[in-house]
């Protein structure tokens, strides 16, 4: 193998690196964007649940 052939392996393994380290990159931030969100809409269930319980006026008295 001549030297020329070595240095394209060499930057085609490089690329290769970099495309899969920004590919796990973007998958990371999926999952912790995915994880986010469902402890929002957890904490928006549980604030529904708060309010619905220490409201005042109950919702069946037709006042």
């Amino acid at each position: 193998m001549c030297i020329v052939e070595r240095q394209k392996v060499s930057y085609v393994k490089e690329r290769r690196g970099r495309a899969v380290k920004k590919l796990l990159l973007v998958a990371l931030a999926a999952i912790g964007g995915l994880l986010v969100y469902r402890q929002i809409q957890a904490d928006r269930a549980e604030q529904d649940l708060w309010t619905e319980a220490t409201d005042s006026v109950p919702s069946g008295s037709g006042v």
